[in-house]
């Protein structure tokens, strides 16, 4: 008879999970989704095959994952979720997700409330209310702290706290650039993290940093576009997946050849990369479409969504579903992995009291190797052993 697998120890559901990026980080940190839904049928496809690439990796990623493909504003969703589960109500470690962020970026015009996007926050509070996990993670973009002048940030965190009866989170908020946490990207993003228990969250260990040391921290050099494509295939080669670019004509490869390392090309309105500099943000694009990756560093083109997806710290082993704009908005619209892995191993060591993984398997599991020398790791994780 075959032995029934042992459940896990911290398990987690992940609403709004696209690409999968927030899922990656926190199980490479140690907890184990147990279900991920998301609306979009490509990210759905991307989870599914995501799952089954990584069968014989370090870390199988969703393994016990059921991926489900259902709209979160679905009567019954806390339902759904519970039964498919076999969850009882406040039995579930974490609750997960960032809402779609346009109606808060700056490159979604900051529309706010007037936005229906920003009414799905709203029903991530209703399923927190409905599940009562012992903490949950709640990510966006940094524009959510001031549209309105911070009246919905304010309501939002008001609600988090208090999002049924008899149920109480304290929360713990952080604002941080995923460039400090070894991503070659600047990235500003906000997290909010409640604990059921009543914790409170102390700051975040960085890992990279303009400086290589400080008083309190061991600092590695900030992580470079470079280091980024390190390794990568030509464009084109049949391995990764989505490693093929837009076709461009002479007039546009001649604009991008023109263009400095760091300068604005004012019509399409993307930045050309330096090589020797972290990344600018990756952006999705309009609902419509659209969705470009930045200038190439040494190359009149715009980088394939493959190198958006190492400039993310996506692993080259997880393929992204279908053409054109689906995978550019699927990377740019996902929290980065080493990013998120470096949260959940905060929230692991800190509201679970289950201590912090070790940088390199993080670093193996999310195949971010390419990223940092052996020296560099080795030194990282004295450095944590310390802390």
């Amino acid at each position: 008879m075959k032995r029934k697998a042992a459940p896990p120890e911290l398990p987690m559901v992940s609403l709004f999970s696209g690409a999968g990026g927030l899922d990656l980080g926190l199980e490479a940190a140690g907890f184990s989704t147990i279900l991920a839904t998301d609306i979009d049928e490509h990210s759905c496809a991307t989870l599914n095959w995501g799952k089954a690439a990584s069968a014989d990796k370090p870390v199988p990623f969703l393994r016990h994952a059921q991926i489900v493909c259902e709209d979160v504003t679905s009567e019954g969703m806390a339902d759904l979720i519970l039964r498919k589960t076999g969850c009882k109500r406040g039995e579930l470690a974490m609750l997960a997700g960032g809402p779609p962020c346009q109606a808060f970026s700056v490159f979604g015009q900051r529309r706010g409330r007037s936005d229906p996007r920003s009414q799905l926050a709203f029903h991530y509070l209703h399923l927190l209310g409905a599940i009562r996990p012992k903490a949950f993670v709640f990510e966006n973009v940094y524009g959510l702290l001031t549209i309105e002048d911070g009246k919905i940030f304010n309501e939002l965190c008001e609600k988090l706290s208090h999002p049924g009866k008899g149920i109480r989170y304290e929360l713990s908020v952080f604002r941080e650039d995923a460039v400090n946490f070894g991503v070659p990207q600047f990235r500003d993003r906000v997290f909010i993290i409640g604990d059921r228990d009543g914790a409170t969250m102390r700051p975040f260990q960085r890992i990279t940093g303009e400086s290589k040391a400080s008083l309190f921290e061991s600092l590695l050099p900030r992580r470079t576009v470079r280091d980024a494509f390190r390794g990568l295939p030509r464009i084109g080669s049949p391995y990764p997946a989505n490693h093929v670019g837009r076709v461009h004509s002479d007039r546009i490869k001649r604009r991008y050849a023109g263009l400095r390392s760091g300068e604005r090309d004012h019509h399409t309105r993307i930045n050309k990369l330096d090589l020797d500099r972290p990344s600018f943000t990756i952006i999705v694009g309009s609902d419509k479409g659209g969705g470009k990756g930045h200038v190439h560093p040494t190359e009149a083109r715009e980088v394939t969504p493959r190198e958006s997806a190492r400039i993310q710290t996506f692993p080259d082993w997880w393929a992204f579903s279908g053409t054109s704009r689906h995978p550019i908005r699927q990377v740019g619209n996902a929290v980065p992995p080493f990013l998120a892995a470096a949260v959940g191993n905060e929230i692991r060591d800190q509201l679970f009291s289950a201590g912090r993984e070790q940088f390199e398997k993080i670093a193996e599991a999310l195949g971010q190797e390419h990223l940092f020398s052996q020296r560099e790791t080795h030194q990282r994780a004295l450095s944590a052993s310390v802390a």
